[in-house]
């Protein structure tokens, strides 16, 4: 929906719902252990997609390539 077509009581759910996202983001962002397991969890669910898209990207009946990197 088009924030011009929005509601006033919308477009203040909306803003309440971004300050509370920027304040889960501060508090993630100040304690690391919890910010390097969401960001493994971001790279893992980043990898499942990658997957998921290339495998739309193969011929029905054919194998995928892989996704994986060599370090």
């Amino acid at each position: 929906m088009a924030i011009n077509q929005m509601t006033k009581d919308q477009l203040r759910w909306q803003a309440e719902d971004d300050a509370r996202t920027m304040a889960r983001y501060q508090e993630i962002m100040q304690d690391n252990a919890r910010k390097n397991r969401a960001i493994k969890e971001a790279n893992k669910q980043a990898a499942d997609l990658q997957k998921r898209a290339n495998a739309m990207k193969t011929p029905a009946g054919t194998k995928a390539a892989s996704t994986k990197r060599k370090k």
